[in-house]
């Protein structure tokens, strides 16, 4: 194993040679210490596995067949009743295995161990026909068992449980009840076995409402009696070490469970309002992380353009964009592909969402003073190659980022802007000179999320050549292929399944630097950018709609495409 893993770059040979030092000291196997030291994955070890038995992943074998950049994953599949049938939910719990397909008389099984007998000779007996076993990650296993076997009618069982209550036995209800335990237990479990990135606890004058964010978009949700607001609320609060007698002011907690061999991470926010506490909790799965910039969406082209600023020796590199873009993510996609053994790598950050191993990582705590001024003065004294700055708020940040550049470090961070150029403007603002901000500056980008379409329901239709210019794409001779969303079993009749980027770059060169230097206004350095072919989001919109991973909507939705024109569009769509 250490070898195939030193050979695919996932490590290094002196990450190799520390773990397995501590496996020795420690008395536990490779395996295990790599994965406790999180400098490997356990869909990284499925990968080994299926290596080594000369087998498909169960990825790899979801994904066959579909085009480059669609993307199907074993936690997101929805399997039909007669696949459901073949495997009870008690073994597939017990056993960590999951039934896939069934093909030409076999049925194919993913597998936390592929390489147990005695589990394949149990799996075979009870599915009474020859089975292939695919090897995968038990925490994506017991989420696909979840999500087809257990979660929706445990989760309506335990809402079930109060809304037949009467009004005396809810008013009695407390946190420590069972029935209570059970419910917040069941909701997490539904949030990660739909892959939500948040959980809205809504409290209203006559109900208490649960809602998921799924995709981006938030959904409707299920009702609860009013009458268990302040006992759910204080259950939550419990599990995130919050102060549950207080009501009055805001609180922050962290909650942390565990699916499988990963942990999830939960940023608890409370917040009082006008019918009670609200709780919003945001769910950080790093076993769902995939630090990859193809994975995220991201071009060949833009690829090419990140890796170029990963070599340069300093400077700063900014991404734009609203909160929930991905900015995050993309910064610490980017750092991953740093040798953090070759380079001194630091972060500050509020909050440190994903852990990150050989970089330093550092929690913003403004209550004691601990802001990204003052971390980012004393970070300049720690020896740094490489330095992200989560979010660069002020003007005191903003200067210490620009002088770090400027001797010799290479700097990241985020900006709250609608486009990329708009951060020129935006730091200018802040204070920093127009000189120092062009020759410190080596890039900007901006970037949105929008849902992918569910490969395997999406719809072929078309725009002609002029709708298709009026969106904004290029000028052609022929009639556009597009897609549009439908809805299946597979994406939950909501004809998305997961999302991708929308981004723009932009390269300093000697012509943009010269224009900042003069003060030239937003609007002409934003045409001399796209004089010089550089594709805005727009355009990079257009470009992945037309390749099929979304649709015209969802551009507009996330880019605001000009309203008249996306509405004759989808209109052309719609009758197609």
């Amino acid at each position: 194993m250490e070898a195939w893993l030193v050979s695919e770059r996932i490590l290094t040979a002196s990450q190799a040679h520390l773990a397995q030092r501590e496996a020795s000291r420690l008395g536990l196997s490779f395996s295990e210490i790599v994965q406790k030291l999180g400098l490997v994955t356990s869909e990284e070890l499925s990968r080994f596995r299926s290596v080594r038995g000369q087998l498909r992943t169960a990825s790899e074998f979801i994904q066959e067949g579909q085009a480059e950049g669609q993307v199907l994953s074993l936690r997101r599949l929805s399997l039909d009743a007669a696949l459901r049938a073949k495997l009870s939910a008690e073994l597939c719990e017990k056993l960590v295995a999951i039934p896939v397909a069934e093909r030409e008389g076999r049925l194919w099984i993913a597998c936390a161990n592929p390489f147990d007998l005695p589990t394949i000779k149990r799996l075979e007996t009870a599915a009474k026909q020859p089975i292939e076993v695919l090897p995968a990650s038990e925490t994506d296993i017991r989420l696909a068992i979840n999500r087809n076997y257990t979660v929706s009618d445990e989760l309506y069982q335990a809402v079930g449980a109060f809304l037949r209550m009467d009004a005396e036995a809810l008013n009695e209800q407390s946190q420590d009840d069972p029935p209570m335990i059970r419910l917040a237990e069941q909701i997490l479990m539904h949030a990660a076995t739909r892959e939500a990135s948040d959980v809205h606890l809504h409290p209203e004058e006559r109900f208490f409402r649960i809602r998921l964010r799924v995709d981006g978009v938030l959904e409707e949700g299920l009702l609860l009696p009013s009458a268990i607001r302040s006992a759910l609320t204080a259950r939550f609060k419990i599990l995130a070490g919050m102060d549950t007698a207080e009501d009055r002011l805001p609180q922050d907690g962290r909650i942390r469970f565990t699916i499988g061999s990963e942990e999830i991470d939960v940023r608890v926010s409370s917040l009082p309002s006008s019918n009670g506490e609200s709780v919003v909790m945001r769910l950080l799965d790093q076993s769902r992380l995939k630090l990859e910039l193809s994975t995220l969406g991201f071009s060949p082209e833009q690829q090419t353009q990140f890796s170029d600023i990963l070599d340069q020796p300093h400077g700063v590199f900014l991404i734009t964009g609203p909160t929930g873009s991905g900015k995050t993510t993309t910064l610490y996609t980017l750092l991953s592909m740093i040798d953090a053994e070759e380079r001194s790598v630091f972060t500050l950050e509020d909050p440190i969402e994903y852990r990150l191993p050989l970089i330093r990582q550092t929690q913003i705590k403004e209550e004691i003073g601990l802001s990204f001024a003052s971390g980012l003065r004393t970070l300049l004294r720690q020896d740094p190659d490489v330095i992200l700055v989560g979010e660069t708020r002020d003007q005191v940040t903003a200067e210490l980022m620009i002088r770090a550049a400027l001797t010799g470090h290479l700097v990241f961070s985020t900006l709250h802007t609608n486009d990329a150029i708009s951060a020129v403007p935006r730091l200018t603002d802040l204070g920093i000179p127009p000189y120092l901000l062009s020759s410190s500056l080596l890039g900007l980008s901006a970037q949105r999320l929008a849902r992918r379409l569910c490969p395997v329901c999406k719809e072929a239709t078309s725009l002609s050549p002029e709708e298709w210019r009026a969106l904004g794409g290029r000028q052609v001779d022929a009639a556009v292929e597009v897609c549009r969303p439908v809805g299946c079993q597979a994406c939950g009749q909501k004809g998305y399944n997961g999302r991708i980027s929308l981004a723009e770059i932009i390269r300093m060169d000697g012509g943009l630097q010269q224009r900042i230097d003069d003060q030239v206004p937003t609007l002409k350095l934003k045409q001399y950018v796209q004089a010089q072919g550089v594709d805005f989001m727009r355009q990079d919109g257009l470009a992945k709609a037309r390749a099929g991973l979304t649709s015209i909507e969802e551009v507009g939705r996330v880019i605001q495409l000009t309203a008249g024109d996306l509405e004759s569009a989808g209109a052309a769509i719609r009758d197609a």
